[in-house]
């Protein structure tokens, strides 16, 4: 069984990992729109511009969500690793 929860352990610490880097990466993208942006724009621009703020807000969102998702995973399997450890030692003894 401790195998599978170490294993476990690393999938989730990849999907927080990852998060982060997609998290950052949305950040990056909307500061980069908006540091790239002129003042001569023309309205359907704004809208386009608008559009793709909002999207890459729900990116940076729900990053934000799978990273607790995965944080609170790992954190629940590190409390059931070590249970296992202290009952397979408590078993020995």
């Amino acid at each position: 069984m401790l195998a599978i929860t170490a294993l476990s352990m690393a999938n989730y610490t990849n999907m927080l990992n990852n998060a982060v880097f997609r998290g950052i990466s949305a950040n990056n993208a909307r500061m980069n729109m908006i540091s790239g942006m002129g003042y001569n724009m023309n309205p359907m621009s704004l809208a386009s511009l608008s559009a793709m703020d909002t999207q890459l807000e729900m990116d940076a969102l729900t990053c934000g969500l799978q990273y607790k998702y995965a944080k609170a995973m790992l954190e629940n399997l590190k409390k059931l690793q070590k249970e296992e450890i202290q009952r397979s030692f408590s078993t020995f003894a």
